[in-house]
C-alpha cells in the first residue's frame, strides 16, 4: 500500500497574504527599519569605502548631524549589519565595516538601487 503525502505550502507565521507566493511581511519588515533617514545612505557608505571612521562617514554622508550619525550607528550595530572595531590608542581610534549580515545586504542594495536610478 503506498500513502500518499500531499505537499502544503507554508507560509512563515504572521502573513497576512493567502495563497501562494513569496509572503511580504519580512521585507516590510526590512524595508520599516531600512527606511529611516540616513540610513540606507551610511550602511551605503560603509560598503562602498569597506572601512570608515566616524568622521570618515560624517563627511561622505552629507547633511547627516553627529548626533543622528551616532544613532544610527548604533541602529545598524544593534542588527548586526555594522561591526564597530576599538583600537586601543592614543587617542583612541573606532571604525566601521559591514559585518557578513551587512554585507549581503549590501550586495542587494546595488543593483536595486542601479534599477532605481535607471527608472527614475
Amino acid at each position: 500500500m503506498v500513502s500518499k503525502t500531499t505537499t502544503k505550502e507554508v507560509l512563515p507565521q504572521g502573513c497576512k497574504m493567502k495563497g501562494k507566493g513569496y509572503c511580504p511581511r519580512p521585507l516590510e519588515c526590512a524595508t520599516a527599519f531600512l527606511s529611516k533617514k540616513w540610513t540606507l545612505s551610511i550602511l551605503v557608505t560603509i560598503g562602498n569605502f569597506t572601512t570608515l571612521r566616524f568622521n570618515g562617514i560624517l563627511d561622505k554622508v552629507e547633511g547627516i548631524s553627529p548626533k543622528m550619525l551616532s544613532e544610527r550607528l548604533n541602529e545598524l550595530g544593534k542588527q548586526y549589519l555594522i561591526k564597530r572595531t576599538v583600537f586601543m590608542e592614543r587617542p583612541p581610534r573606532v571604525e566601521y565595516s559591514l559585518t557578513e549580515k551587512g554585507s549581503t545586504l549590501y550586495s542587494v542594495i546595488i543593483p536595486l538601487s542601479q534599477w532605481a536610478e535607471q527608472y527614475e
